[in-house]
């Protein structure tokens, strides 16, 4: 196997833990954040792109600016388990939130969000699937450093 496809192999891995996090939690609504995690690898660099409303799910949000209502529509149109009257009224109900939103922010955690959806996942992985990495890429690295130490001696 290359080091891409174990880098690759690996990252998937983290996705889908972090996917069954999300899910674990109820934070579940539209689903965007587990369409929208991509894996991405560029040479020996691993890179994991998030929805971006990952970081309010994991921090919270700051009082002061309005969300964008737009948004507030889809999860009402999504979430389960709301009364029919938030989608009936689904405009009044995208302002009122948003504007509870705007005035108080969101703490996190919360009685809806424990929290660490995206940290407790990432250092569960720093502590054990990083070292099963490692392990596996032993093998490439000590080929790769002894063709390098041949071209070397070839070289001198």
């Amino acid at each position: 196997m290359t080091n891409e496809q174990i880098y690759q192999k690996y990252l998937e891995r983290l996705r889908l833990k972090l996917i069954a996090k999300y899910e674990e939690l109820g934070l579940r609504a539209s689903g965007k954040y587990a369409q929208e995690l991509q894996a991405d690898v560029q040479g020996d660099k691993l890179i994991m792109f998030g929805a971006y409303h990952s970081q309010f799910m994991e921090h919270g949000r700051e009082p002061g600016k309005f969300p964008p209502r737009k948004v507030i529509e889809e999860w009402i149109d999504t979430k389960q388990g709301l009364p029919a009257i938030f989608r009936e009224k689904k405009s009044q109900f995208a302002f009122l939130i948003a504007r509870k939103i705007a005035k108080e922010g969101i703490k996190v955690p919360n009685q809806f969000n424990k929290g660490a959806v995206v940290s407790s996942v990432v250092d569960d992985f720093l502590g054990n699937d990083i070292q099963e990495m490692l392990q596996e890429l032993g093998p490439n690295i000590l080929s790769r450093i002894q063709s390098d130490v041949v071209e070397i001696l070839r070289a001198a």
